[in-house]
């Protein structure tokens, strides 16, 4: 009856910071940290529901593959290479039963799978203490880890892997304990699931199978009931493994399948320090870490006292970890140069082990730590768990903010709607889409629920090539076309047609005439009146609208003067006002235009538009000139496209300035801007 007392109130407290860490965030498209790769594995569970559950064809809907021609071979299909998809296709199936592709689907099978993983962490130790607030101090512990609870309701395989991979552990120390083989099979069968969703759980398969042959060496157990569950974990890894290079061989893949150790031993210690820079109170907060140094410390003190003691069960373990943390060790040199931009690398590999190793030391927790009642224990675990809780949350709301920096949350808010906006057009299901500027493959398709191809570089013959290739029609976003595709490749004007437009993104179409055209008339400005033009070309007359106009007559593009920006400005030209003509009434678009002269300084200089209603800032959009200026000492011509939202307030202040971020200096001429719309 305590037993279940116990089980019951271990499951509540994990439910409840699983509620309590994912409650506002349970139906959020992929998005913020690793967006890119978190959308492919939802765009796989997307595209079994389209396949007809065919696991052995797994797919996305990106047609030109990563690998191994880098985005630039197109295909027929949207197959690709990835290990064994079992968390992509369970979520799957339950997406088909309930007719939706929603992404809380997702996010509750791996929060619901993270549960069981840290159900097995206390069951763990708790075989090994004896002691229940111990476990539950320790499942605390893991709980809260930031990086962990970050991707516990996400779309990598890393959490049902890891959870598969304690459920596997903690059934190897039973059967440690109890000497019983069917606790070893099961064991076995759920360190292979992990391994074959994720490789880097081959790690302590690999350790128990060696510590297996030890123990047989030794006589403490027998050979001949290991040999069948050995053998088919081995035959079902290495099964997968070769129909998954088949997979490459024939499709391709989108997913990473091969090293990237660092080249030399300065290297190392570079990557060494940007991970622990980046990641290091990511992967565990400072309370963390006191706590780790706290126990290490006492049982040094223990040991010096000769006081130390650990079961039967303990040292085994403890010589599983040891090997464990050498595999990852080398695991990590093979693929250090993904540390610094992969935390969720530190869940496939370290994790697993340092928490076996803390719930190993608190088996042998000194003496002086036991006192008759549990009062102090309490105190104990409050003083530790309070900050770690407050410090995963704060972790994780800060992990999910976003800003005018953000293209992945630009690219999904422009795509946002984009499936039933291409149904209104009647855009059929199966058209072949090319995005040219996807930032991340998979999010403009899956919001657009079409395949298609993307072009992921918008170099000139990136765009060049994307362009010959079997399409229907042509994605941009808008907010992206001129600072990153039309200066890159502006034959595109006259190339394409632009057929549809709904403020967010583009839809265009080969163009059968090449006769030339101006940007105005692509655009389809040259038919428009704007409701607002205002030019400074530096020769005349400023109006009061105009601040913060430092001028040169050294240089200019036309005429006698240009504008001027100093390193020492921390603000350049500036307008502003609260009087644009039917800004009131409906969203209006601004098109911006200037010629600039970019000097030896290499640092950022942004274009800023805002809008302030009620004293409160209620659009910004930043725009980083130093994209667009490509050749120092020349004149260049920058044309923006900016969206400008309906105001609700009669108390507003619509801005454009220069913003001097990096110090640099700046030449303009002929600085100006249309309002349409």
């Amino acid at each position: 009856m305590k037993n279940k007392f116990n089980n019951i109130t271990i499951l509540l407290i994990i439910v409840f910071l699983g509620v309590l860490f994912h409650k506002n965030f349970i139906n959020e498209y992929p998005s913020n940290i690793h967006a890119w790769a978190q959308s492919d594995r939802y765009a796989l569970a997307v595209g079994f529901t389209k396949n007809g559950l065919n696991f052995f064809k797994p797919e996305t809907f990106v047609l030109n593959h990563q690998f191994p021609n880098k985005w630039e071979k197109p295909a027929n299909t949207s197959i690709t290479a990835v290990d064994f998809p079992m968390h992509d296709y369970i979520p799957a199936v339950i997406m088909k039963l309930l007719n939706t592709n929603a992404p809380w689907v997702f996010r509750l099978y791996v929060l619901i799978y993270s549960f069981i993983g840290l159900f097995f962490v206390f069951q763990l130790a708790k075989l090994l203490t004896g002691d229940f607030l111990k476990s539950v101090f320790i499942t605390l512990f893991a709980a809260t880890s930031p990086v962990f609870v970050y991707y516990q309701a996400g779309f990598l395989p890393t959490i049902p892997s890891l959870s598969n991979a304690f459920v596997g552990i903690y059934f190897y120390a039973y059967y440690l304990s109890t000497e019983k083989n069917r606790f070893f099979n099961i064991s076995i069968l759920f360190l292979t699931l992990a391994t074959l969703s994720r490789t880097t759980f081959a790690i302590p398969l690999i350790a128990i199978l060696g510590l297996e042959f030890l123990r047989i060496l030794n006589q403490k157990t027998h050979l001949k009931p290991k040999i069948i569950p050995v053998v088919i974990s081995l035959f079902s890894i290495l099964a997968y493994f070769f129909y998954n290079n088949y997979l490459t061989d024939k499709y391709g893949s989108i997913f990473l399948n091969h090293i990237m150790p660092p080249s030399n031993y300065r290297q190392i210690l570079d990557l060494v320090v940007l991970v622990k820079e980046r990641w290091l109170t990511h992967y565990f907060s400072l309370t963390h870490y006191i706590f780790i140094a706290l126990l290490i410390g006492l049982l040094i003190i223990n040991a010096i006292r000769k006081k130390i003691k650990f079961n039967k069960v303990s040292i085994e373990l403890l010589i599983l970890v040891s090997v464990m943390l050498l595999g990852c060790v080398a695991f990590a040199l093979l693929m250090l140069q993904q540390f610094p931009a992969h935390d969720y690398y530190f869940l496939d590999t370290f994790f697993l082990p340092v928490i076996v190793f803390l719930i190993i030391l608190l088996s042998a927790t000194p003496e002086w730590l036991k006192p008759a009642n549990n009062y102090f224990k309490l105190v104990l675990i409050a003083v530790f768990s309070i900050p770690l809780i407050i410090n995963a949350g704060i972790v994780q709301v800060e992990r999910h903010e976003t800003g005018h920096w953000d293209r992945v949350n630009a690219t999904i808010n422009n795509f946002k709607n984009a499936e039933y906006y291409l149904d209104s057009l009647n855009i059929p299901q199966n058209a072949k889409m090319l995005v040219i500027d996807a930032y991340a493959p998979n999010i403009p398709l899956t919001l657009m629920n079409r395949k298609g191809y993307v072009v992921m570089r918008t170099s000139r013959e990136n765009i060049s090539k994307a362009l010959q290739w079997d399409f229907d029609y042509i994605v941009t976003q808008n907010v992206f076309f001129l600072s990153d595709v039309y200066p890159e490749y502006p034959e595109i004007i006259t190339q394409t047609d632009r057929i549809w437009d709904n403020g967010k993104i583009t839809v265009s179409k080969l163009r059968d005439s090449k006769k030339k055209r101006s940007l105005e008339q692509y655009l389809g400005l040259d038919e428009k009146t704007p409701v607002k033009t205002e030019i400074l070309n530096f020769d005349e007359a400023i109006s009061a609208n105009w601040e913060n106009v430092s001028i040169t007559s050294d240089f200019s593009h036309s005429g006698q003067s240009a504008g001027v920006l100093t390193k020492e400005m921390d603000f350049g030209i500036t307008y502003k006002t609260n009087n644009l003509p039917e800004i009131r009434e409906k969203n209006l678009l601004l098109f911006f235009q200037s010629h600039f002269l970019l000097n030896e300084s290499v640092g950022d200089v942004e274009l800023v538009v805002s809008i302030h209603e009620n004293s409160e800032n209620t659009f910004y959009k930043s725009l980083n000139l130093r994209n667009h200026l490509a050749r120092q000492g020349e004149w260049e011509k920058v044309n923006l496209l900016i969206y400008l939202p309906k105001v609700e307030s009669e108390d507003y202040e619509f801005g454009l300035y220069i913003w001097n971020t990096g110090r640099t200096e700046l030449l303009m001429d002929d600085f100006g801007f249309k309002i349409y719309q």
